[in-house]
């Protein structure tokens, strides 16, 4: 039978798509808070992750604080099954989004390759080391960014997880000295080991060694080094190559050092592409840094002897005329290159993005397009598109901004925001008709406000309006909506789901306390109220 019930917290639907364990959608009863509860293993508080108990080994991953990684609540032991309280992410998980698309482009997994790895600079700072990481403990919010989820499941799914008994969806990503049970296992490099793994699955739709068993995969790696990306995708920047080829060294000592270090990798490698030097070049000209090293250097002279051999025996090439029409060809093709991206073609490249529904492919048309487009072009001519577009981001933002406040018990920066907060609570409750007034009372309140955040509660206010009046089935007067609501109550305590009455009764005195129309009923829903307390 599904649990329904956990310590202060009502379980929900499961929420595994998102995650790769036993999570569900809980609420804390009292807050009103909406949480990810994670139901862990029962020897889980046998097996301590350093600590002498399971509660301080809660409180150490509450220390875990940092914008990509998902936030630890709290957790405790009911009756016999331990769980995790943690931070409740819409969106979906790398896993999901490769999963959709086949492969995804290095342009976004340098993005998210980034923020994983300030998280796990930060985690490796602190003592953490994830040693299980996976695309799908590598959540995507709508609202854009990164978050690393699981750092507690090498501490859960120890015996699961032990040598050459690993299941292949970990097996893959675990650096080869966590098979060999070192003590180097728990070293920051396991870490690395396994990002690198994930960009060489996201970007070339493949895994960097195929096998079928743990042991499979310890003899391929011993036996053959991971393929170079750039052979697979031929988009693929040296640099990155180099970088993922840095990531997947089998020898712990040849991988990068740090978290730190990749992202300082990522950085130069960005300063190098804009002022107009590759990382290749770089590597070709001898100096040092942190993708410049003998191995890859040979690697990149190859890639430069293909790309500039010449025939040197033919004296038709030899002419000044030829030789001076190549260069000119040359210099004219480089300045064609490097030449900025025209209007048209900075819009063409944002437009899908803009027309995705993925709020992640907002962020990008924002970031990588549109934000340049506005400062070359302020008077471009596809103001209109993009002023539309516009307005959708920010009522996505707005809209997430309520139901976060929601959430939290978070207090709204401006009183737009606290109002269509209210109107929504009413429509989430069923009761349209009031909804529907005061969404209308918003929008006539700050249509004339300068503010893009106010506007952007009144495109929401009318956006909802419309939707009421194209289905106003059901935009029954108060005093019928608040009638049906207390015999739900009524109903729901009759069938025993006395949580569920209680938090419709709740609503009903915290939405409608206010109208002296509606006392009798509210009074009528504290009575039902008193008799759940008692019958309890």
């Amino acid at each position: 039978m599904q649990l329904t019930r956990i310590g202060p917290f009502t379980l929900e639907e499961p929420l595994d798509s998102l995650t790769d364990g036993h999570v569900m959608r809980g609420i804390h009863v009292e807050r009103k808070l909406s949480m990810a509860i994670k139901l862990l293993p029962s020897s889980v508080v046998k097996q301590v992750m350093g600590a002498s108990t399971f509660p301080d080994d809660v409180k150490t991953l509450q220390k875990l604080i940092h914008p990509s990684i998902v936030r630890y609540y709290g957790g405790a032991v009911e009756q016999g099954r331990p769980y995790l309280a943690l931070e409740l992410i819409e969106g979906e998980s790398l896993r999901d989004r490769l999963d959709r698309r086949g492969r995804l482009p290095w342009e976004m997994m340098i993005d998210i390759l980034d923020e994983a790895c300030g998280a796990l600079q930060h985690a490796h700072g602190e003592g953490f080391v994830h040693q299980r990481l996976t695309p799908a403990r590598i959540l995507l919010p709508e609202s854009g960014g990164v978050k690393l989820i699981g750092f507690d499941c090498v501490w859960a799914d120890r015996d699961e997880v032990l040598g050459l008994r690993s299941p292949m969806n970990v097996a893959h990503y675990l650096a080869p000295e966590e098979f060999r049970g070192k003590q180097s296992a728990s070293q920051p490099q396991c870490d690395l080991f396994s990002l690198g793994v994930v960009l060489f699955e996201c970007l070339t739709g493949e895994l960097p060694w195929q096998a079928n068993s743990p042991a499979e995969l310890v003899e391929a790696r011993r036996t053959i080094p991971a393929p170079r990306v750039s052979t697979k995708v031929l988009d693929c920047p040296v640099w990155l190559d180099v970088l993922i080829a840095r990531l997947l060294e089998v020898k712990r000592a040849n991988r990068l050092v740090s978290a730190e270090e990749t992202h300082r990798a990522i950085v130069d490698a960005k300063q190098k592409v804009a002022s107009g030097m590759g990382a290749a070049q770089h590597a070709w000209s001898g100096k040092q840094g942190t993708l410049s090293i003998d191995t890859d250097r040979d690697e990149v002279r190859r890639i430069r002897r293909r790309r500039t051999k010449v025939r040197d025996d033919s004296p038709f090439y030899e002419r000044a005329w030829f030789l001076g029409l190549c260069l000119l060809t040359v210099l004219g093709g480089g300045a064609w290159v490097m030449r900025p991206p025209s209007e048209e073609a900075l819009f063409t490249k944002a437009k899908p993005l803009m027309e995705s529904e993925s709020k992640a492919d907002w962020k990008r048309a924002e970031e990588w397009y549109l934000r340049s487009l506005r400062e070359r072009f302020p008077d471009t001519k596809f103001a209109l598109e993009i002023q539309a577009f516009d307005d959708r981001y920010a009522m996505h933002r707005a809209e997430t901004r309520v139901r976060l406040n929601e959430r939290l018990n978070r207090q709204p920066e401006s009183e737009a925001e606290r109002q269509y907060g209210e109107a929504w609570r009413y429509e989430q409750m069923g009761d349209r008709l009031t909804a529907w007034q005061k969404y209308d009372a918003l929008a006539n309140l700050f249509s004339k406000s300068a503010s893009e955040g106010d506007q952007a509660y009144v495109h929401l206010a009318q956006r909802q309006i419309s939707r009421i009046k194209a289905n106003p089935e059901g935009a029954e007067s108060q005093a019928e909506f608040v009638q049906k609501q207390l015999d739900r109550a009524e109903s729901l305590t009759n069938a025993g789901d006395l949580i569920q009455a209680r938090g419709v009764l709740d609503s009903i005195i915290s939405l409608y306390e206010g109208n002296q129309e509606l006392r009798p009923l509210v009074e009528r829903a504290r009575e039902q109220i008193r008799q759940l307390d008692g019958a309890n």
